[in-house]
């Protein structure tokens, strides 16, 4: 009998050993985070590291508190907050894991998950001086829009982003008699003339299915409009 319970004993702290860290197990300490400005070629720096230029896509580690910055020559440097939100493997960590698996999370960053993992930023040019009002406009992307004087092009470009999801909604639907509010306002965005306007949702609607990617999308939608 005291064996087999020696044995159980064991069997259940390998077992909790095995299970501790559940999030950083999953999901990882590390995640990959994209990262886009209007226009393009921005510097952009988290908690004063440099990453990179955009648009960039880089696998970042788990932290919470982090400032992040997009600068370029010619334009207004932008600070906002690298967003991040618990885990949900966290909880599930508590329950199975235990204060081990939670702990172990902790130090791991892996607690905490960036989100939106997905950044588009429209820069203002230096120089101008207008209201910035955050906007959210896709699960996992986050957006900022800034009323200046863009060209057309970066105009077209920030829309797309901004209303990316409602775009996709109304595409779904297939080219149709009336389009929908944010096609329709995309399509004066492109110039596109009344009689025009089907073919032009049927092609919207194939660069939609061939780039996945918001921004790549967007590009690929303001090139074949004129730019």
């Amino acid at each position: 009998m005291y064996p087999n319970k020696s044995l159980s004993y064991a069997s259940v702290f390998i077992l909790a050993i095995s299970v501790s860290g559940c999030a950083t197990i999953v999901t990882g300490s590390q995640q990959p985070v994209t990262f886009n400005s209007n226009p393009d070629g921005a510097t952009v720096s988290v908690a004063g590291r440099t990453i990179g230029k955009t648009p960039i896509t880089t696998s970042m580690k788990k932290e919470s508190g982090q400032a992040l910055v997009f600068e370029k020559e010619g334009y207004k440097p932008l600070t906002m907050q690298l967003e991040t939100q618990l885990n949900p493997w966290f909880w599930g960590n508590i329950v199975i894991g235990g204060l081990i698996g939670s702990t172990t999370d902790g130090l791991s960053g892996a607690v905490y998950e960036y989100s939106p993992n997905q950044y588009m930023v429209t820069l203002q040019p230096a120089g101008t001086g207008s209201l910035e009002t955050p906007t959210a406009p896709s699960e996992g992307t986050s957006s900022l829009e800034t009323h200046t004087a863009l060209s057309d092009s970066q105009k077209r470009k920030d829309y797309i982003v901004r209303n990316y999801e409602s775009l996709i909604k109304e595409l779904q639907n297939g080219p149709a008699a009336q389009p929908g509010e944010y096609l329709a306002s995309l399509l004066s965005l492109l110039n596109v003339k009344p009689n025009l306007e089907y073919d032009a949702i049927k092609r919207i609607r194939a660069l939609s299915v061939a780039y996945p990617d918001i921004v790549e999308f967007a590009d690929h939608v303001v090139e074949a409009f004129g730019g």
